[in-house]
This record gives C-alpha cells, structure tokens and sequence, in this order.
C-alpha cells in the first residue's frame, strides 16, 4: 500500500476585482462641520456704478444702524460784539416810608366840630390815613366822578377849647359869599349824596388797575396773558421749559399775540418760523435755472416769508417792536450740494461762488461784506459727492434778519445739484 504526502502550496496570485455591488441605502446625517472662513471683500464699486446706484429707484428702507460715537467738543468760539444799549426800564418800586418828623406848633384852637356825615367805615379806619392818595390816583383813571370834580374834604379834628369873645356881628353880609362853616357842611353834604355806590366803582378801578400791574409784571406766556418776550417771560418765569409760548411786543390789544418757541436754554430767544413753502427745496440740477440768479427769480422760487407757531402771519407792527426790544438775532442756512459749492471754494482758494443773502431790510449780505456770517460745517468746499454746508448770521443788526431771498452761484453742469434748508430766525434781548 502506498502512502501518499500532500504538501500545501504557496498562495496564488490575487484574483481581479469582482463587479460593482448594488447601490446601498443612505445612511443617517453626519454632525455639523466647523464654521468656515469669513469671506473676501466684494470688489470696489466705480464711480459710474455708484452714479447708477444714486439715481436707481430708491429701495426698502433698511434697519436703522447703531449710533455713532460721541464728537469731540468744539473749540471755544470767538468772543461777541457788544450788545445795543437796552431799552430805558420800568420804574422802580416805591421806597421804604420815611422816619416821623418833628411835632410842629400847636395850632390855633378851631370852632366847634360837626358830626361826620360822610362814610361811617371812613372814621378811625387804615383807609383814613391812605385816603387823599387813593382818591388822587383814582381822579387820574376816572376824572370824570364827581368826587373827582369836587374834592372831598378832610374829617373833622377835635373839639377845641373856648375860644375868645367874638366882635359884634356886622349888619350886612355881602352877597354870594359864603362862610368856612357853610362850605364844609355843603362839602359834607355833597359827598353824603355821593354815597357808597359811586366809592365801588373808585374801589373797583383800583382794584383792576392793581390786577393788570401784576399781571404785566408777572406774565404767563398764555393767550390772555402773554409777555412781551421770551426774556421777559424767561426773568419772570425762570423754571419754564423750552417750548412755545405766547407774546404781544406792542403791550397793545392782546388780540394780535402771537404764539412762538421760546429758547430759554439759550437765554430766552424768542423764535419765529418760516412758512411751508419757504422751508427750503429739495436736491435738483436746476436746468432752467441761471447761476446768479436770486431763489425769488426762480421758475419755481419765491421771496421767503415766515410765520408764527399758529401758522399765521406776523403783523408788520409786531415784527417792528420784537427787534426794537432785542439785542441781537440769528438764522441758519443749510446748503445741501453734489459737487457744488456754498462758501468756501478750496480747489480756488477764493469765496467768489460763496451764496449771497438779501435780508428784510434790502442789504445784500456774503463773505465780502457781513463779518457775522460764519460757516459751522462746510462740506461742499470740497466738490466731492454729496455733502452739507451749514452757515449761521448771527448779527446785532436786527433789521437784517430774518433773510428774504438768496443768490444761488455755483451750478449749472451736468453733474452738480443742490438744494436748501432755510432755519427759524432767533432774537434776543
């Protein structure tokens, strides 16, 4: 029997790839990856892109952005031309009553007195002592009482000791005159018949006038009781806030009051405003229009007026006593431009396009003739894109404000605009 040994050989060479098997079924979602990187920035838009953009339709208006940090403080302005001389004040207030004179003679001793006939509250009373200087301060108001036409004679003193033995009574008394007695007691009778309801009305008018003094010296800023300006009301009212009140500078019929704002943080400037269509214009090229042109000379320009916080026009008279009660008066002028200049021209060097101001008294005012007209911003020096230039008159010529109209210099190219914000006009004093 043979026996056979079998030997286990070496491995074979690997065998080809099998066929693709089946699609499987999806497995479950993997975990979130890591943030990744910020982006780059977008490329930089030209100026034709952003002129196309600028005159696109306007879109959504988007969320409002975070406020900005707070400026710096401005430096410390310049120091102000000295004010007018005020206006002459009201009298003062009377003085403390005088020390008791000395006693004088002893007079002569008088006849025998007469029961007084006339008001029964007028005897041992305050009123006694005050009463010559009510009657006469009442005859300057009501000079046609008859009181007033009569005079009124003084209360009986004290029965005087006997006197000495009288002459002989003449025979013949002269006619037509009569004696000391007789005119008293036809005094006494006169202001008898006078009586109690003719002193009401004395009384009354005191008491009106006493009531008007107060409130001139006291005023509330209201309708029926207005002050003449905001500084008076501001003086006699001092915790008021800002806001708008009523004032009458004639002193007249408070019938013509107009109402106003009154700026008591600034030191009680009185306010006026200018009206709907004299607010200012909205940003355009202007193509009709010729540089060097007044606003009023415009197609759709017009002189600028202003009116009180009803909207109603002020009277010619109250304008007139408002600046002759003031000091001083400013207005702002905000010019919004696109590559256009309002005041400085720094590509010149030189202020020949600056705008030109008429005010209410016909006087042209700009840089080359007005030292109170300053700019607080003047953006659209440059002639880059759009931009602001906000100028301020402040002038102690009151009759140069507020301004009327103003001259329009630098605009006419296809690529420039502008248009305009005309401020309220402030007096103070």
């Amino acid at each position: 029997m043979m026996v056979f040994r079998v030997f286990q050989g070496e491995a074979g060479a690997e065998g080809p790839v099998g066929k693709t098997g089946p699609v499987g079924s999806q497995g479950p979602p993997g975990k979130p990856g890591a943030e990744g990187l910020r982006g780059i920035p977008g490329p930089v838009v030209s100026l034709e892109d952003a002129k196309y953009l600028i005159l696109s339709p306007k879109g959504t208006t988007g969320p409002p952005g975070l406020p900005g940090m707070k400026g710096d403080s401005g430096s410390k302005g310049e120091k102000g031309h000295p004010g007018l001389i005020g206006l002459i004040g009201p009298p003062g207030e009377p003085g403390e009553k005088g020390d008791r004179g000395l006693p004088g003679p002893q007079g002569a001793g008088g006849g025998k007195g007469e029961p007084v006939r006339f008001l029964s509250f007028y005897r041992n009373s305050y009123l006694s002592e005050h009463f010559g200087l009510l009657v006469k301060l009442c005859c300057q108001l009501i000079s046609f009482h008859p009181v007033c036409r009569q005079g009124i004679g003084g209360a009986h003193g004290p029965l005087g000791p006997p006197g000495p033995p009288g002459l002989p009574p003449l025979p013949i008394q002269q006619p037509g005159k009569k004696s000391r007695r007789q005119a008293e007691t036809q005094g006494d009778e006169a202001l008898t018949d006078y009586g109690m309801e003719g002193m009401d009305d004395v009384f009354g008018s005191l008491n009106n006038l006493k009531q008007d003094i107060e409130r001139m010296k006291f005023p509330m800023g209201t309708q029926d009781n207005p002050a003449r300006t905001c500084n008076d009301l501001h003086l006699s009212q001092p915790d008021f806030p800002d806001g708008e009140y009523w004032i009458d500078p004639n002193q007249g019929c408070i019938g013509d009051a107009i109402k106003v704002f009154c700026n008591f943080t600034a030191g009680g400037e009185t306010c006026i405003y200018p009206d709907k269509k004299s607010t200012g214009v909205r940003i355009s090229n202007w193509p009709k229009e010729s540089p060097g042109s007044w606003f009023s000379e415009f197609k759709r320009g017009k002189i600028l007026s202003y009116v009180d916080g009803g909207d109603n026009s002020i009277n010619a008279v109250q304008m007139t006593f408002l600046k002759l009660l003031s000091s001083s008066a400013r207005q702002n002028f905000t010019y919004i431009c696109h590559q256009s200049v309002a005041w400085y021209d720094s590509k010149a060097d030189n202020y020949d396009r600056a705008l030109r101001f008429l005010g209410s008294n016909d006087e042209e005012m700009s840089y080359d003739n007005n030292p109170f007209i300053k700019s607080l911003m003047d953006g659209c020096s440059m002639k880059q894109g759009y931009s602001r230039t906000v100028l301020e008159i402040n002038t102690p010529r009151i009759d140069q404000l507020p301004i009327i109209d103003v001259m329009l210099n630098d605009f006419g190219e296809s690529n420039q605009r502008f248009g305009f914000e005309v401020g309220s006009v402030c007096f103070l004093g």
